[in-house]
């Protein structure tokens, strides 16, 4: 048995389930391996098809206060994304198949709180697929730094340092989902690929760890995050967020960042590409109507599809209300990428974090006369951010960051831009902006065709 792997067994509270198939897997044959002749990859996922919870579980209690102490229910409350759900079924389908290898599922925070995805990627890999052989490790359950508050200080007022391996997010971050994530890669004797689906916690925390013999073994991070340089991000006219980026923007910020002697090759699909397929004219709805379902059905996979319809029900009505269309696919891009990357129009690019405006604890803020603030900490007007001020809504006053991507090959500015340290919570890092690979568009009419039709035979 591998002792790296059984001194990093998660506590008695995973479930029996997860350590059955990690010892069992340990005794008979080592860490999963990706079969030589098709990829492997580790699917990192906020998955919470399903789910009614709150965006990351950031809520402690279904209420809120207010200052009288009077409760009221938590408006964050509601049906989570379904897309992380649709494309860890996609991915064990074509398991199945024997397209590719899947070495392991790491739910994260994100979509919803992490107990409760631990459960969507359990019932999906063992009971609906039967994947038995395929651990799913629990990964953050939280930002390993913290993002809307100051950088904590010293006793002698010098903040603490947050990047690098000495810094604080490497030495909190490690956990059962990174250690398993580590060792497959340790173990592997072909590149693997990560696909980031969710915040990238987990793959920074790998990243900033990791010794250089066990980054080389990446072939590849691909991220479902990131807008081009003044590009505004919206579905249907109404503008919204980069979701895993902005839910832990110092993650991303030092995953870019990297101390190492090895750059691992990061490609961004970016909102330029991923949100094409969510909009009215354009859009590709999972729903009955407009998915087959398998196309060799007996009924194990008729069961499954059934209850991936179910379960998307109620997030299609809440997106509906919101957009008036229901949520089209997003995380599935990063995974048909892995296998045909030719669909997509990806071009060699730089990527940096923009910095908002200064947040509101700082000196500089602008407050009254009482010392009240009199802007939104990060949503303020005249803001470096694109799409912030006070015309949109405040669910951007949670963005303190975005993640932008340049096709200027020659811009070698900051990697972060802004004010950071103490103020921004997002160290300078003191590093040029990164060189990534950006997919900004598909290759053409019949390639979004293709794509398309992977969606549909393998969504089930």
């Amino acid at each position: 048995m591998n002792s790296s792997w059984s001194s990093t067994l998660p506590n008695p509270s995973v479930t029996a389930r997860f350590v059955a198939v990690i010892i069992l897997s340990l005794a008979v044959c080592g860490p999963a391996r990706a079969h030589p002749d098709r990829p492997g990859i580790i699917i990192s996922t906020d998955s919470a098809i399903g789910l009614i919870d709150t965006h990351g579980g950031k809520s402690l209690s279904p209420v809120t206060f207010s200052s009288t102490y009077a409760w009221g229910n938590d408006t964050g409350v509601a049906p989570q994304d379904i897309d992380d759900g649709l494309v860890l079924a996609m991915a064990l389908n074509m398991d199945r198949d024997k397209i590719l290898d899947v070495l392991a599922v790491v739910p994260t925070f994100g979509n919803a709180s992490l107990p409760a995805e631990m459960l969507v990627a359990e019932h999906i890999t063992y009971e609906l697929k039967e994947q038995e052989r395929i651990p799913v490790v629990p990964g953050a359950s939280s930002p390993i730094s913290q993002i809307l508050h100051a950088t904590p200080l010293w006793f002698d007022g010098t903040p603490t340092q947050v990047a690098g391996h000495d810094g604080s997010f490497a030495a909190a971050c490690w956990n059962s989902g990174v250690s398993a994530m580590h060792e497959l890669l340790r173990a592997s004797r072909t590149p693997v690929t990560l696909l980031a689906l969710g915040p990238m916690t987990d793959i920074a925390c790998l990243v900033n760890n990791a010794r250089p013999s066990v980054l080389r073994k990446i072939r590849e991070i691909i991220a479902i995050a990131s807008r081009l340089e003044g590009e505004s991000v919206q579905i249907n006219g109404l503008v919204v967020n980069d979701f895993n980026f902005r839910m832990d923007p110092v993650a991303g910020a030092l995953l870019l960042g990297a101390d190492t002697r090895v750059q691992v090759p990061i490609r961004l699909m970016s909102f330029s590409l991923t949100g094409q397929t969510s909009q009215s004219g354009d859009l590709i709805a999972f729903n009955a109507d407009s998915y087959p379902g398998p196309q060799r059905p007996n009924p194990k996979s008729e069961r499954s599809f059934a209850w991936l319809l179910a379960a998307a029900e109620p997030r299609n009505a809440y997106w509906s209300g919101i957009f008036g269309t229901e949520e089209g696919p997003f995380d599935q891009y990063a995974l048909i990428a892995t296998l045909w990357p030719e669909l997509f129009d990806c071009r060699p690019a730089r990527a940096y974090v923009q910095q908002c405006p200064t947040p509101a604890w700082s000196e500089d803020f602008p407050h009254d006369a009482d010392g009240n603030p009199t802007e939104q900490p990060y949503n303020a007007d005249n803001n470096p951010c694109v799409d912030h001020g006070s015309a949109h809504g405040g669910s951007l006053n949670e963005v303190p960051a975005q993640l932008i991507v340049t096709l200027d090959t020659e811009d070698t500015g900051p990697l972060v831009r802004g004010e950071t340290g103490v103020d921004g919570n997002i160290p300078n890092l003191d590093r040029p902006s990164r060189p990534v690979t950006a997919c900004v568009d598909f290759a053409g009419g019949e390639a979004r065709q293709e794509f398309e039709a992977i969606l549909k035979q393998y969504t089930w």
